[in-house]
């Protein structure tokens, strides 16, 4: 992740996608495209704005629109919540209200999020190379020291921010983050949930990340509905208006969450294992057919595997597994044990010349492709890299396909 560049991709669907221009939601309400929707709020004493921006040409773009839009001082920055990139141009800011002679905006956020930063800064060695797979993308060796700005005000539940005109309410909204806030204008009834909303399945579950909780992340969706807002804000893309269609939003996404905690307990209950329940499972098109809940980033089923790791020990219930053997050793004890090679190539290439390509990674993974010095091993990797691509394109889930082309292209790079 480079300064310069906006974290998004090429590839993120378009409801990831922001729109880098000032879009009026209501009277003196606005959206400023940055990581996602940044919310700039206008008040008698000055202006509000959520998240900072990734930095780069995209935080300045942020600055000259809101410039263009008013010359009030910038009275405080919320953090929507801990994840980096969200905020990693808050020095633009900061350097804006020094060359204007204003006071510096006051940073604030939830009272987890300092802990958070700390966190990321401590095992950045771990989260430099999960970013790099999750987003197929190369992260400093170090990061700047600016990308952590620690906030000034911390609330825990509630923050109310006097704009003179207008109050401004900063709610803790645990989610996607512990540290996640909504945002709630009550004099226009619009909501900002932050990370709780975006226009697909949440974001639960992800293969790379820790445990995020969906039945607290569905009690936050239920707090959140009893505001009655005319207007919610996602995360990213455009709001949702009138009060009926946000209710409905917001409780589509409680019924999804409350539904896979639900069914997987169940299954859980009746000693199903991890595999066993995720091919058992069913999603009905009643909730998991709307355009809200497509599998654009998240899917159904990691949210089904982060309930299992929710409730159940890291032990996949394979005996092999409790103690397992040095990688190289099992690697070479399984070239070893098949006798013909050949065999398991043609038979991994019938399962994918016949459209099963997940069949065919378990068969060549009995190759041992990661064994570096076999010729059979070389195959494999090779047919397992093109796989990888194969399955890429064909994924509706970003984190997925992201996930199969960083490891198709650290397959292609051994020798």
């Amino acid at each position: 992740m480079k300064e310069e560049q906006n974290t998004d991709t090429d590839r993120v669907s378009d409801f990831l996608l922001a729109d880098h221009k000032v879009v009026p939601v209501a009277e003196g309400v606005h959206l400023v495209g940055g990581q996602g929707n940044s919310v700039l709020v206008e008040t008698e004493r000055g202006l509000i704005l959520t998240d900072s921006g990734p930095g780069g040409k995209v935080t300045r773009a942020m600055v000259e629109q809101v410039r263009g839009l008013s010359d009030k001082p910038l009275l405080a920055i919320v953090y929507s919540h801990g994840h980096i990139g969200y905020n990693l141009g808050m020095n633009y800011w900061l350097e804006d209200a020094e060359r204007r002679g204003d006071p510096p905006p006051q940073r604030i956020a939830q009272a987890r999020l300092a802990r958070r930063y700390r966190r990321y800064q401590e095992t950045w060695g771990l989260q430099r190379h999960l970013n790099g797979i999750q987003f197929n993308s190369r992260m400093p060796e170090e990061p700047p020291a600016k990308w952590f700005t620690m906030p000034t005000v911390e609330f825990d539940e509630r923050h109310v921010i006097d704009g003179g005109d207008r109050k401004v309410e900063v709610l803790a909204a645990p989610s996607e983050t512990d540290d996640a806030m909504a945002l709630w204008l009550p004099d226009c009834r619009v909501l900002y949930a932050g990370p709780a909303f975006i226009k697909s399945i949440p974001n639960i579950g992800t293969p790379l990340r820790t445990l995020r909780d969906p039945v607290r992340w569905a009690d936050t969706m239920e707090r959140l509905m009893t505001l009655d807002a005319e207007v919610l804000i996602p995360e990213f893309g455009r709001p949702v208006e009138g009060a009926e269609d946000v209710r409905r939003t917001l409780q589509l996404t409680v019924d999804a969450l409350r539904y896979l905690r639900r069914e997987t307990v169940r299954r859980m209950n009746r000693g199903m294992t991890e595999w066993e329940i995720l091919h058992d499972m069913e999603y009905p098109e009643a909730i998991f057919g709307h355009p809200f809940m497509r599998p654009s980033y998240g899917m159904p089923e990691y949210i089904v595997r982060d309930i299992w790791r929710s409730e159940n020990g890291w032990w996949d219930r394979n005996p092999t597994h409790l103690h397992p053997a040095a990688p190289e050793a099992v690697n070479a004890a399984l070239r070893e044990a098949v006798a013909d090679p050949d065999h398991l190539l043609r038979c991994a290439q019938a399962h994918r010349d016949n459209k099963r390509p997940q069949l065919a990674l378990h068969v060549l993974d009995l190759l041992a492709p990661e064994n570096p010095g076999d010729s059979y091993a070389r195959d494999a990797r090779a047919m397992k890299a093109e796989l990888l691509e194969e399955l890429a394109e064909s994924s509706t889930s970003f984190v997925s396909a992201q996930i199969y082309r960083s490891e198709a292209a650290r397959l292609a790079r051994q020798p």
